[in-house]
């Protein structure tokens, strides 16, 4: 190691415990990149400008004053809660958790092997309402049976959300992969897209937590393949027509 990257090496160290020693963790804020040195320097050189100026401060607008507008957060979201998570992360609050600790601490739950059908409807109102007052909406396709999305929801609650201000968090069970997702059935790209599994399969594939709900006909196969020869149609067209243009997305 050459004397450049020594002395790059013990700055980056120097930087990391200017953090430790006011018990501020990096990593909910900051993302590293361990292959790059040099670029870390220069971000945590701005972030502990940061620190240092919202020690003497104490206060977003007099910050502003100074130029001090965008939080350098690594996982930055929109002004407001950047500087919402900002501000937790210098008191020693926490800026994300998991979705459950962000409701009521009396705010029960029912399990959902233990819940009658009429029950289960009761409890999803209730958690749907209990989200949307947190800014987090439900969108899940009306066509789910409400035990199915009742259960996802209740799975979800141990999943972990970044606090925001203003905006929403959209909840709808989409994974982006159709043979692992419980809504594929009811979904139109699920069921217009042929994947690798299909075809090992013989038919369409969905999680064995559906296989209580629906079955895949014999015929799936042969159904998503002409899907997607119509799908792949679809797009060659759009793409001929717009050739060389700027499409938005």
């Amino acid at each position: 190691m050459n004397a450049e990257r020594v002395d790059t090496y013990l700055e980056n160290q120097s930087l990391k415990s200017e953090f430790q020693l006011r018990n501020l963790d990096l990593s909910q804020i900051w993302q590293p990149t361990p292959d790059n040195l040099e670029l870390e320097n220069r971000q945590l050189r701005h972030l502990l400008d940061w620190v240092k100026k919202y020690e003497e401060c104490r206060d977003r607008k007099k910050m502003e004053q100074q130029s001090y507008r965008y939080p350098p957060l690594s996982f930055d979201i929109d002004p407001n809660s950047d500087w919402l998570r900002f501000e937790r992360w210098m008191t020693g609050k926490s800026i994300c958790g998991k979705l459950r600790d962000f409701l009521p601490k009396n705010f029960k739950l029912g399990n959902v092997n233990d819940l009658t059908d009429d029950e289960i409807d009761e409890e999803l109102d209730q958690l749907i309402a209990a989200l949307d007052k947190l800014h987090f909406a439900v969108d899940f396709q009306d066509e789910l049976p409400p035990r199915l999305v009742y259960e996802q929801l209740y799975d979800m609650l141990e999943d972990k959300f970044d606090l925001i201000v203003g905006g929403w968090w959209h909840l709808d069970g989409c994974t982006g992969y159709c043979p692992d997702c419980l809504r594929r059935p009811w979904c139109e790209q699920g069921c217009n897209s042929c994947w690798n599994e299909d075809e090992e399969a013989g038919y369409m594939v969905f999680p064995d937590k559906l296989k209580s709900y629906v079955s895949p006909s014999p015929m799936s196969l042969e159904i998503l393949r002409a899907c997607q020869v119509e799908e792949e149609r679809k797009m060659k067209k759009f793409m001929e027509k717009h050739d060389g243009e700027m499409i938005p997305f």
